[in-house]
C-alpha cells in the first residue's frame, strides 16, 4: 500500500524533526555547561563550539535513517550503496579541502553537509520510486516554531539560561499546537498508536 507507506513516512520524519529541532536548540544553548561538566574547562570554548555546530546534523541524520529503511521497504536497497559512496566521497573531499584551513569547525560543518548530500541522494530515489517529499508543507510550521523558540530562549537566557530554555520550550510547544503542525488525520493516527 504505497499511499499508506508514503503517509507513514511523512509522519515519521515529521515526528523526528519535531523532536530534533528543539533538541538541537537546547544543546546549542547548553553546549558550554555540558562540555565543561563532561570534559572539563580545558575543552572550552572550542569543544562547546564543536558541539553547537555538529548538533545541527541530527535533523538531517534522523530523516536519513528513516529514509534508509523506506528505500529498503520499497525494494531499492541496491541504491543505498550508491548514495553512501556519493556521501563518503563528498565528505573526504570537503574535509581534505577545509580542515587544514578551518580545523574542527570544518569537520563539524562537513558532517552537516554530508548528511544533506546523502539525504539529497536518498530523496532522489524516493522521488523516482515512490513519490516526492513535500518539504515545505511538512516543515514550514516546525521551522517557524523553532525560530520562535530560538528567539525566546535567547531573550530569556539574557536573564538566566534556565529561564530562557523554559520560555523557549514552552513557546515551541505552544507554536506547534497553534500552527497546527500535525493535521487531524495525523493526530488520529498518533492517538491510535499511543497507550490509552
Amino acid at each position: 500500500d504505497r499511499p499508506a507507506l508514503t503517509r507513514t513516512y511523512h509522519l515519521a520524519i515529521k515526528l523526528l524533526v519535531t523532536v530534533a529541532l528543539p533538541l538541537a536548540v537546547v544543546i546549542t544553548f547548553l553546549a558550554a555547561p555540558l562540555v565543561g561538566l563532561l570534559g572539563g574547562r580545558e575543552f572550552l570554548p572550542d569543544g562547546a563550539l564543536a558541539l553547537q555546530l555538529v548538533i545541527w546534523s541530527i535533523p538531517f541524520g534522523w530523516i536519513n535513517s528513516v529514509t534508509n529503511y523506506l528505500l529498503v521497504a520499497i525494494g531499492q536497497q541496491r541504491v543505498l550503496t550508491r548514495a553512501f559512496v556519493i556521501a563518503v566521497t563528498f565528505n573526504i573531499v570537503i574535509n581534505a579541502m577545509l580542515i587544514p584551513l578551518y580545523g574542527f569547525r570544518a569537520a563539524a560543518i562537513s558532517t552537516i553537509l554530508s548528511e544533506i548530500v546523502i539525504g539529497a541522494a536518498f530523496q532522489w530515489y524516493v522521488f523516482r520510486h515512490l513519490s516526492p517529499t513535500p518539504w515545505r508543507r511538512l516543515f514550514w510550521r516546525l521551522g517557524a516554531a523553532t525560530l520562535l523558540m530560538v528567539a525566546a530562549t535567547w531573550l530569556g537566557a539574557r536573564l538566566h539560561l534556565l529561564l530562557g530554555l523554559m520560555l523557549g520550550g514552552s513557546l515551541y510547544l505552544a507554536a506547534t499546537i497553534f500552527l497546527g503542525v500535525f493535521a487531524a488525520p495525523e493526530r488520529k493516527l498518533l492517538a491510535e498508536l499511543l497507550p490509552a
